[in-house]
């Protein structure tokens, strides 16, 4: 019998109650909600400050998809700094995915150094929009369909980019001009292991770039694809997962890939897996499902360094940590390192990892932290605003 991961059916039905009991409450202004963390719960910054930057949201809107800006200070504190039209529809539903907003820059390795341009997918009316990005004002350059239907995620790596389309069970490839201007890539559409119902939830490239993976949250299935140099995949390679529900996953600057494990929401079975991802798109497991003792933990940041890992668990409401060692090896460092509230989804980090920021599906809130050298968190502000079913954030 097929798998169903709580974002099928059951689930869905629950969180579109959950967004029509909050639609009030995410009509106040920007920034109606915002509060400081309690002074108690405050510590010390991290010891080198970061620079000012930007945190980026996206609405996921049915009458038309937007991009809020929220101007950082140095400090990690949120201000808001303007919304922007991406020309095209969002769903106005949770697509269970990570990667549907991504900062890039022109850099040659495109890990987000630059952060050049800001893409987004358009899941209601798939399509792919590209933003020029310069003083985190927004301005619009490209917008064009993404080869599929429901795009949920984006992965960009020197001058291709690729999408998953998770209703049609593929991913398609584009060039990335210097302008910001894709331009399909002819016969690069791949297939999904399992097609659409594998509900697939993620594509990255490897920080190689020569190795695309995409997880199915419905068949346990880690897909790969070896990519060429014209940016072709050749693919997919089916790997099986360590553990049930393979979810958001990011890579260390080794290459170790780490993925969330969500046990179809099953209560306190929430874990994260890790893996080498050699050049033949075979992947070897590190560390097989590492246990968090939390709930539906679903997506996953790394700091810069390389040494935690961060995983957000929707239906348990809070944040868990690992330590990853040198080797990939997995280590739970707390398992309840940040509380967020009812259903956290998305996280990013600050381009330095100095700030942690994550968001409620439930309260369409933000919640910044401070991340300390050990590794733990620090609360520091919340901010409100965003609607029900928005999802996809990015930092720099």
């Amino acid at each position: 019998m097929k798998q169903q991961h709580p974002t099928s059916t059951p689930r869905r039905a629950f969180l579109a109650a959950l967004a029509g009991a909050t639609a009030a409450l995410a009509a106040l202004p920007l920034f109606a909600l915002t509060t400081p963390a309690p002074a108690a719960a405050q510590g010390p910054p991290p010891p080198a400050q970061n620079g000012p930057g930007a945190v980026y949201a996206m609405t996921n809107e049915p009458t038309g998809n937007r991009v809020l800006v929220y101007n950082r200070a140095a400090d990690g504190t949120l201000t808001p700094g303007g919304s922007f039209a991406t020309g095209g529809m969002g769903s106005g539903q949770f697509e269970g995915s990570a990667g549907g907003l991504i900062l890039t820059g022109q850099s040659p390795d495109n890990l987000g150094r630059g952060n050049h341009y800001l893409l987004a997918t358009n899941t209601g009316s798939n399509e792919i929009s590209v933003f020029a990005v310069k003083q985190n004002a927004l301005t619009l350059v490209e917008k064009v369909p993404s080869g599929g239907v429901q795009p949920v995620s984006l992965t960009l790596r020197r001058n291709v980019l690729y999408v998953l389309n998770q209703a049609s069970g593929n991913i398609n490839g584009f060039t990335f001009g210097a302008q910001g201007e894709l331009t399909p890539i002819p016969g690069s559409a791949r297939p999904v292991t399992g097609g659409g119902p594998a509900d697939a939830a993620q594509v990255a490239f490897t920080p190689s770039g020569d190795v695309l993976v995409v997880t199915g949250k419905n068949t346990n299935v880690i897909d790969t694809y070896v990519v060429d140099k014209g940016g072709l995949a050749d693919g997919p390679i089916p790997n099986p997962a360590s553990g049930v529900t393979p979810f958001g996953f990011s890579f260390t600057q080794r290459g170790q890939l780490i993925t969330s494990e969500s046990f179809q929401g099953a209560q306190g079975q929430g874990a994260a897996s890790s893996y080498e991802v050699p050049g033949d798109g075979i992947l070897v497991p590190i560390s097989r499902t590492v246990r968090n003792d939390r709930s539906d933990t679903c997506w996953v940041v790394i700091t810069d360094n390389n040494k935690y890992a961060y995983v957000t668990n929707a239906m348990s409401g809070d944040i868990s940590s690992f330590r990853v060692e040198p080797d990939g090896t997995l280590v739970l460092l707390d398992p309840v390192a940040g509380t967020l509230g009812v259903l956290p989804i998305d996280e990013a980090l600050s381009n330095n990892s100095h700030y942690l920021y994550a968001r409620t599906l439930s309260d369409g809130r933000i919640t910044a932290f401070a991340v300390q050298e050990d590794g733990s968190l620090t609360p520091i502000q919340t901010v409100g605003g965003l609607p029900p079913g928005a999802i996809g954030l990015a930092a720099k």
